[in-house]
């Protein structure tokens, strides 16, 4: 699924080839993947129109049309991504953007259909939609607000990092990379972090998803590649996902890989030495 990383990439391959430019139409190839009015609806609304922006909120890519004449949500979920390119797959293909002078065209393929198209008339009534499914963007959020939020529940760090209604953007894989660069162990209860836990754990977020994003994102299945249909390089530089039974390369200890209750049968890698699973204190530090 892409994650930040993923979806951050896909969104600065699309700036260039969209911000600014005249779109003749917008073809909408899978009404059933449309949400916020009807196909006929939007296909009238996307009729000589102009890209303002192009951005991101969480894993979602947002075009917003000029003279505030509308927003277009796109959540990539499972499979879905954009091309730049002709796509491999048209069968594939659920949404196309059909620009003018010079013709060309981008767009948004579906393999398994998971993804979702949002029409939204103006930014408020978008606002109201990424506030109910997001929390602040894991790229921007302060420590004492990551901090607060972990007392909240007494889950597991690994599937808390992963709740996009407390940090918007992280996933399996980078998860995994945080909690390592951290030296937390996945299974340690988000609430009964430390104050120097919660310090290593914000100070890791920033530079495994900016390193990641400087990789182009994560390809480990043919469900993602970038605009230009490249895959992302992160999974070779990383620590942690894919490496069962590899040296660690913190202590060179057989990286070690589980499965965690609520993840969906999604595999977990840590390292055992470098992540030991501590017993909490009596008395948790104030963080």
């Amino acid at each position: 699924m892409p994650e930040l990383p993923e979806v951050e990439t896909m969104v600065r391959g699309l700036r260039p080839a969209l911000e600014g430019r005249a779109v003749l139409r917008i073809e909408l190839h899978d009404p059933t993947m449309l949400q916020g009015c009807t196909s006929g609806e939007f296909a009238a609304r996307g009729v000589g129109v102009r890209v303002a922006r192009v951005g991101r909120r969480g894993k979602w890519v947002v075009v917003e049309l000029a003279d505030d004449t509308g927003m277009i949500v796109i959540q990539p979920r499972m499979t879905g991504g954009f091309w730049l390119v002709d796509p491999p797959r048209p069968e594939h293909v659920r949404l196309t953007f059909r620009l003018a002078g010079p013709e060309a065209s981008v767009w948004f393929c579906d393999a398994r259909r998971l993804g979702r198209i949002l029409w939204f008339d103006g930014p408020d009534a978008a606002e109201a939609a990424f506030a109910r499914a997001h929390g602040p963007d894991a790229l921007a959020i302060a420590r004492d607000d990551l901090a607060a939020r972990l007392k909240r529940t007494g889950r597991a760090i690994k599937p808390t990092l992963m709740d996009q209604k407390v940090l918007a953007g992280i996933g399996n894989i980078y998860a995994d990379e945080i909690l390592f660069q951290a030296r937390l162990n996945p299974l340690r209860v988000a609430a009964e972090l430390t104050a120097r836990e919660v310090d290593r754990l914000h100070a890791a977020i920033l530079p495994v998803l900016a390193r990641a994003i400087e990789a182009e994102g994560s390809s480990f299945d043919a469900g993602y590649r970038t605009v230009l249909g490249l895959e992302g390089g992160f999974l070779a530089v990383n620590s942690m996902y894919g490496r069962w039974g590899k040296p660690c390369h913190g202590c060179g200890a057989p990286v070690q890989k589980s499965k965690i209750a609520g993840l969906i049968g999604r595999p977990t890698y840590h390292c055992p030495k470098c992540q030991p699973l501590r017993k909490p204190r009596s008395r948790p530090s104030k963080v």
